[in-house]
């Protein structure tokens, strides 16, 4: 529109300058040939119905001249509409950016909720031995989230990624965890595999994923219970590895292929269970796939489970929160000026 009215003004000055050429010069024959004044250039002298110019002549400085007041008339027009248009736009996007305030609002205000739900540090503290907790949300709310719990001897902790991030994985993260909360705390089941039997039995009826249901989301996971009297790791997951390092050696202790809430009741196919002795100074990973799937580096590849097992190979005798550090700032310098692909969750610990 302002690209227009330039243009219009650019016309309108032209026009202007060809007018007034042309008057000077009929003026000039005006005053030269009969010593009229330029009143009578197109009304005669007041004696006679002569003018001092041929008909064809006056009759293009009348076309010219009509040419440039309804110019003039058209740019007013569209000075006016440009003017109320902005004046709609302006409002509208004035209620948009309210709109997005309140959305935003909201979804800060379910952020605290969901923060609220999650195990507060001075518990993870108490109940963890030396660790590392990295979670970073692709938007306000996340699809994934950490679960920590303590039994006596043993602790339960899990890192868990729902369907999809942002709002939807957020609101299933909330069934998951009234899932493995009503597991582990409710029913006493410690055990990691019984522990994804019962949650998948859960959600399915939470979620009414009967056969005529059309709802498929689900949770991967990495879950283990840990005996600090025995030192001995039990371990169970649903598409999510664990990684564990011993004398400066990886181990990689594969899931079962599973989502927990897409598992049929009747079909045997269960959660693998895993039993492994650690020693003191054994540390192990359990983490979600946001940040093996994060594009970056020089050619915007994927960061790839393999240099992310490199890297914490080449980290693991640090202490835990400088592991975290590390870990931080190698995703953060990899995904360079690219946006986050998804929700990230990794939880380090030693033994």
């Amino acid at each position: 529109m302002i690209k227009k009215t330039f243009l219009i003004f650019l016309l309108i000055a032209i026009c202007l300058n060809i007018t007034t050429a042309q008057t000077n010069f009929m003026d000039s024959v005006a005053h030269a040939e009969h010593g009229h004044s330029p009143i009578d250039i197109l009304s005669g002298d007041g004696q006679d119905t002569i003018v001092c110019y041929k008909q064809a002549h006056r009759n293009v400085y009348l076309l010219v001249t009509a040419l440039i007041v309804i110019i003039a008339v058209v740019a007013v027009k569209l000075l006016m509409l440009n003017k109320k248009t902005n004046k709609i736009l302006k409002q509208k996007n004035e209620m948009i950016g309210e709109k997005n305030k309140n959305i935003t609002d909201s979804i800060n205000y379910a952020k605290r909720l969901q923060n609220a739900i999650l195990p507060s540090n001075d518990v993870i503290d108490s109940i963890l031995p030396e660790h590392f907790l990295l979670y970073q949300p692709k938007d306000i709310v996340s699809g994934d989230f950490y679960w920590v719990s303590g039994h006596g001897n043993k602790f339960v902790v899990a890192a868990i990624d729902c369907t999809g991030h942002g709002v939807p994985g957020a609101l299933l993260s909330i069934v998951g965890h009234n899932a493995i909360a009503k597991t582990v705390n409710e029913m006493n089941i410690t055990k990691p595999n019984d522990i994804l039997i019962s949650m998948n039995s859960i959600i399915k009826k939470i979620l009414h994923q009967d056969a005529n249901s059309d709802i498929r989301d689900g949770m991967d996971m990495a879950l283990c219970t840990f005996d600090k009297a025995t030192n001995t790791l039990e371990y169970s997951g649903a598409n999510n590895p664990i990684y564990i390092i011993t004398e400066g050696q990886m181990k990689v202790v594969k899931a079962t292929k599973l989502t927990i809430g897409s598992i049929q009741e009747e079909v045997k196919y269960l959660p693998e269970h895993h039993s492994i002795p650690l020693k003191k100074g054994d540390c192990f990973y359990i983490f979600s796939d946001g940040y093996a799937d994060q594009f970056g580096g020089a050619d915007n590849k994927k960061f790839k489970t393999s240099r992310m097992q490199d890297l914490l190979l080449s980290i693991n005798n640090k202490p835990m929160p400088e592991q975290k550090t590390l870990i931080h700032k190698a995703f953060a310098d990899w995904k360079g000026n690219n946006e986050q692909v998804d929700d990230v969750l990794v939880i380090g610990i030693r033994v």
